[in-house]
C-alpha cells in the first residue's frame, strides 16, 4: 500500500508539472492583445474576478468531499481533500481532458480509502456540475433556451447515446470481471440511499446551486464593466454563457469549449453585441479562469505544506 501511495504521488507530480507547462504555453500562445487590458478598470475587474474564481474553486472542494464522506462513511478532513482537488483541477490543461478526474483518486491512495468511492464521488460531481448550470440557464433564458436546445439537440443526443453505451459496456465488463466486488458495492450504496442521506444529498445540491449563483454573479462583472452588455439583455447573456459552457464541456474535441462558446454566444447575443465584443468576453473569462486555477493550486500547495509542517512540529 505504501508503494502504491508513492507511485500515485510520483505520477501526480509529473502530471502537475506538465499541467504547469501547458498553463504557461496557453498564456503565451493565447491570441490576446495584453495592452488592451493595461488600464485600471480592466486590471481591477480581472483581479477581483480572479479572486472570486479562486474562492469558487476552493469552495467546490466541499460538495465533492461530502459525496466521498457519504459514499465511504469516512470522516475525511477538508485539509486532506483541498490540496488534492486544487492540484487535480490544474491537470485539466494537460491534453486528454481526463487527468483532472483521475488525479482526484490521489486522495484514496493518501488516506487508504476505496478508489471506487472516490471515483463515484467524482462522477456525481460531474453530473451535478452539469445539472445546476443547466437549471440556472433555464431560469435566465426561459423560452430562448428552447431555440438553443433545438440547435444543439444533436450534440446532446449523441453524447447521451455514447455515454449510455460506455456505461453499459463498462457495467458488463465489470460484472464479468469483478462480479462479487460489484455486488458488494451495489449493496453498500443501496443502503446509503436512506432517509438519513437524503438531507445530505439535498445539502450538496444546494452547495452546487450556491456555487453557480456566485459564479454567474462574477460572470456579470466583466460583462457589464468591460463589455457593455445592456442591462435588459444581461439575463439572456449570462444564461447563454452557462449553456455554452455545457455545450463546450460535452462536445468531444473541444478542449475548454474553445470556439464552441463563441459560436453559441454569437448565435444568441449577436443581435445586441458585436462578434468582437463576444470574443473579447470569452478571452477575458479564459484569463480569469486560468489565473484562478493557478492561484487556487498555489493556495492548496501552501495549505498542504503548512499542515505537514504543523504536523511535524506537534509530533
Amino acid at each position: 500500500m505504501r508503494f502504491l501511495k508513492k507511485y500515485y504521488k510520483l505520477i501526480g507530480s509529473v502530471i502537475t508539472l506538465l499541467a504547469l507547462v501547458f498553463v504557461v504555453k496557453k498564456l503565451v500562445t493565447m491570441d490576446v492583445d495584453w495592452s488592451a487590458f493595461a488600464n485600471g478598470r480592466a486590471i481591477g475587474t480581472i483581479g477581483i474576478c480572479t479572486l472570486i474564481q479562486t474562492g469558487v474553486i476552493l469552495f467546490m472542494t466541499l460538495p465533492w468531499l461530502l459525496f466521498i464522506r457519504i459514499l465511504s462513511g469516512a470522516k475525511i478532513p477538508m485539509r486532506d481533500a483541498l490540496p488534492v482537488y486544487t492540484r487535480s483541477n490544474l491537470m485539466k490543461y494537460v491534453p486528454g481532458n481526463v487527468f483532472q478526474y483521475v488525479g482526484r483518486n490521489q486522495l484514496a491512495a493518501d488516506l487508504q480509502i476505496s478508489h471506487v468511492d472516490v471515483a463515484c464521488s467524482t462522477l456525481l460531481d460531474i453530473v451535478f456540475c452539469l445539472i445546476t448550470p443547466f437549471l440556472l440557464a433555464l431560469v435566465l433564458m426561459r423560452k430562448d433556451m428552447l431555440q438553443l436546445f433545438r440547435m444543439y439537440q444533436r450534440n446532446f443526443l449523441i453524447i447521451l447515446a455514447a455515454g449510455a453505451a460506455v456505461l453499459i459496456l463498462a457495467f458488463l465488463l465489470l460484472h464479468w470481471k469483478f462480479r462479487e466486488p460489484l455486488k458488494r458495492y451495489f449493496a453498500k450504496y443501496r443502503k446509503l440511499l436512506s432517509r438519513k442521506t437524503v438531507p445530505q444529498i439535498l445539502l450538496v445540491f444546494l452547495l452546487y446551486v450556491a456555487q453557480n449563483l456566485i459564479s454567474t454573479a462574477m460572470y456579470a462583472i466583466p460583462a457589464v464593466l468591460l463589455c457593455d452588455v445592456p442591462a435588459e439583455q444581461l439575463g439572456l447573456f449570462l444564461g447563454t454563457y452557462l449553456f455554452s459552457w455545457i455545450v463546450g464541456f460535452i462536445t468531444p474535441g473541444a478542449p475548454g469549449g474553445i470556439g464552441i462558446r463563441e459560436a453559441v454566444m454569437t448565435l444568441m447575443c449577436g443581435s445586441f453585441l458585436g462578434t468582437e465584443t463576444i470574443v473579447l468576453y470569452a478571452v477575458i473569462m479564459r484569463i480569469i479562469s486560468t489565473f484562478g486555477d493557478v492561484l487556487a493550486f498555489l493556495i492548496g500547495l501552501l495549505l498542504e505544506w503548512r499542515f505537514k509542517h504543523t504536523q511535524k512540529a506537534t509530533s
